[in-house]
């Protein structure tokens, strides 16, 4: 496979991951405005902000609807939804021949429903509906190329993409939430009993929760759950279970010498998060131990860029 074609797949899964983590996070912190104070609410957005990596996750003067148009529509935002819905688009249009036609009419689609969208229409009325039509819509689109991409190379750096993204905004999420203040960084009031609920349905998690552990809302069994459960999929270690699997799958005929670091890095991630537990990293810290997945995950997405999608002619060469 083009190199080029690669990245562009790469990067279109990675960009539609994005969106639809970021329309998810509004749609639950908008339903959830309707019972809480504005003390706790502003809390609550203040944390998916720094989830979302937002530089002004901290202004005091931005109100929910300021916030909302930032991280949904804002053309200037480079992590906004729609600007990462428009990018998704840009690298599928360079791939057209590579993807099925039902894959590109929907993304299409929704880039377009998206972009002539009049947000004071969609905030006046009901903007948490507006939310969960775009996440429906790519969730559609994943379960369309599922459905009608073959299932090879090019398929395979689509779930490296889509996993590899996963892994680490699940992992930013939770580390907003669990871990403890750091004398650098942002300070959080703790976390109350609704605050966990909205917690696990800003990762699709709370029936799936309740089906292991219950109805009971424990913080501890939260973090095992979000972190550990092999089952659950938007949990740490299935998207690190799925980043392993996918490069198993890419370039099996590729020279061992291009293969080796991404194995061996994916293999490491793979070992750390199957081969902890719970106990381990309560007595170590969370915050270390999601550090290290995001390192970990960046240091994969580097050893990928090398081994299969910038390297040199001389590397090729060599085989």
């Amino acid at each position: 496979m083009l190199s080029r074609v690669a990245d562009s797949l790469y990067w279109m899964a990675r960009y539609m991951e994005r969106a639809e983590h970021s329309a998810r996070l509004l749609r639950v912190r908008l339903e959830a405005m309707v019972s809480q104070g504005d003390l706790e609410s502003s809390e609550e957005w203040r944390r998916m902000l720094h989830a979302l990596a937002d530089v002004q996750a901290d202004d005091p003067s931005a109100d929910p609807r300021d916030i909302t148009f930032r991280v949904a529509f804002d053309r200037a935002n480079p992590s906004s939804t729609l600007r990462s819905l428009m990018a998704a688009r840009d690298n599928a249009r360079q791939v057209r021949e590579q993807i099925s036609s039902e894959m590109w009419e929907h993304i299409n689609r929704d880039y377009l429903k998206l972009t002539a969208m009049d947000f004071d229409w969609a905030w006046s009325g009901n903007p948490a509906q507006t939310f969960i039509d775009i996440g429906d819509g790519i969730w559609m689109f994943q379960g369309i190329t599922h459905s009608t991409m073959r299932h090879g190379e090019g398929f395979d750096f689509i779930e490296l993409g889509t996993y590899i993204e996963r892994a680490q905004l699940v992992a930013r999420l939770l580390d907003v939430y669990l871990s403890p203040p750091q004398e650098d960084g942002p300070k959080f009031a703790a976390p109350g009993y609704f605050d966990w609920i909205n917690l696990l349905k800003q990762c699709t998690g709370f029936e799936a929760y309740c089906k292991v552990y219950t109805a009971q809302v424990a913080p501890r069994k939260i973090a095992e759950f979000l972190i550990f459960d092999p089952e659950f999929p938007h949990s740490v270690r299935f998207a690190v279970d799925k980043v392993q699997s996918a490069l198993e799958q890419i370039a099996p005929g590729a020279p061992q010498t291009r293969r080796a670091a991404c194995a061996r890095m994916a293999g490491r991630l793979k070992a750390f998060v199957d081969f902890s537990s719970m106990d381990e990293v309560a007595a170590g810290g969370i915050a270390p131990f999601l550090a290290s997945v995001l390192k970990q995950c960046e240091q994969i997405h580097g050893a990928v860029y090398e081994s299969y999608i910038s390297y040199g002619i001389e590397d090729l060469l060599k085989g």
